[in-house]
């Protein structure tokens, strides 16, 4: 990527905010977002979700590099912007991680994130922390804005900044061979509404139900696509979350258009992210 081309892709981004154009996108080229006014979700890949009301923004699992060839991971110059906190990622106020997985996380990208951005905290678990201090060189340098906190499975933890809320909640992840993987849910609450977005959660009614989430009247939930595809999973999003909107990630881009339009099929009114920089205003 050339200093010219980043630096467009940067003034792009920020000129599109202040523009606020009321309108969703889907572009493989710069990321232009809707209406400024209201809060704004970006798509940067598997289950990576930039949220941002205008003037500040949350980022989840969107710090992630190349994964595998079935994954959606962001473009170079996509992940210069975000490691270098370039408008409209200089926003970010809040990182969130579900889990240490390739296809949410890398360290080396969290860790510079916080390098360039002065502004941002990441608030996570022990498990995420440690990930960074042993796979970032510079780790010290961003060390004081690692926040800590790593509810027990079932339990809730709150964290507060900007005007912006977090619950993060102790979650299992799917899978008993991922049983040492500590996974996060983390209900979101930023210009006045509410997102709710919980990695890889095991799909069981235990691992929902503590939380009593439809009462949280949350807006947006995202959810991973393999939940709108069994009749368990779409039982949970309906009985379990009971989000106003829901939309789909983790698709992969071999079977987009296919899972895309069978998961309209089977939960009407579903939305689903399939394309890198895809938008949506709220």
């Amino acid at each position: 990527m050339t200093f010219a081309r980043a630096s467009l892709f940067a003034l792009v981004l920020f000129v599109s905010m202040a523009c606020g154009q009321a309108r969703s996108s889907a572009t493989e080229g710069p990321l232009t977002l809707p209406e400024a006014k209201t809060p704004t979700i970006a798509y940067v890949g598997n289950e990576g979700v930039f949220i941002s009301d205008g003037t500040k923004a949350v980022l989840i699992d969107g710090l992630h590099r190349k994964y595998g060839d079935a994954y959606l991971f962001p473009p170079p110059d996509v992940l210069a912007a975000m490691e270098q906190a370039k408008p409209p990622f200089d926003q970010i106020r809040v990182l969130l991680v579900s889990h240490v997985h390739g296809d949410h996380f890398h360290p080396e990208s969290v860790g510079l994130h916080l390098k360039n951005n002065p502004k941002a905290d990441l608030v996570t678990d022990a498990q995420k922390a440690a990930d960074i201090a042993r796979n970032y060189s510079d780790h010290e340098s961003v060390r004081s804005r690692v926040q800590e906190f790593t509810p027990e499975w079932k339990t809730a933890v709150t964290y507060e900044r900007d005007g912006i809320r977090v619950r993060l909640l102790g979650m299992k992840h799917g899978s008993d061979r991922f049983w040492w993987i500590k996974n996060l849910g983390h209900l979101v609450e930023i210009g006045g509404k509410k997102f709710f977005h919980f990695g890889d959660a095991d799909m069981t009614d235990e691992n929902f139900a503590a939380f009593d989430l439809p009462a949280e009247k949350i807006d947006v939930a995202f959810v991973p696509y393999w939940f709108l595809l069994s009749e368990d999973g779409r039982r949970i999003v309906r009985e379990r979350i009971a989000a106003r909107s829901v939309i789909a990630v983790h698709i992969s881009p071999a079977t987009a258009e296919a899972d895309a339009a069978r998961i309209k099929q089977l939960f009407p009114g579903a939305d689903a992210f399939t394309k890198m920089l895809e938008t949506r205003p709220f």
